[in-house]
């Protein structure tokens, strides 16, 4: 077995402390950036909210948490094997954890400072959640998890 047996509501807990810090730093950035960022020198702008990269880049977290969510509502929701219940709450966990990542670098980038979050037990490393998806579309392995 290359990962240990972790259920899924546990994993979908995993995914969804993920999201929900990852909406809470949005809105601390959005919050700050709007409040007390000032926009480049040279860019002739008034304020940072108009930099149209300051723009794409909120955007792009949006789209994420948005991704992010619409996965885990659907995992939450899955009707069908276990294995591809397994790899629903995975693809939840990678997308929940990417845009928990997305926020945080777009805070320190932003703001100069990055939120700090609890770490949580039942997490399983992200290559496992990558493996489990992986095999399954590529080969067809039912997830370790379910091997027993």
């Amino acid at each position: 077995m290359n990962s240990p047996a972790i259920a899924l509501p546990n994993q979908l807990s995993v995914a969804a402390h993920d999201l929900q810090h990852a909406r809470q730093g949005l809105q601390l950035t959005l919050d700050f950036v709007r409040e007390h960022a000032r926009p480049w020198p040279l860019s002739g702008l008034q304020r940072a909210v108009e930099d149209p990269y300051i723009i794409s880049r909120f955007g792009d977290l949006q789209i994420r948490i948005e991704v992010a969510a619409a996965l885990y509502e659907r995992a939450q929701a899955f009707v069908g094997s276990p294995a591809e219940a397994l790899v629903a709450t995975a693809e939840a966990v990678i997308a929940s954890a990417d845009a928990l990542q997305a926020v945080g670098n777009a805070q320190q980038e932003l703001t100069g400072s990055r939120s700090e979050y609890p770490a949580l037990a039942a997490r399983e490393p992200l290559r496992w959640q990558y493996q489990i998806i992986g095999n399954q579309r590529l080969n067809g392995v039912a997830p370790p998890q379910l091997e027993e």
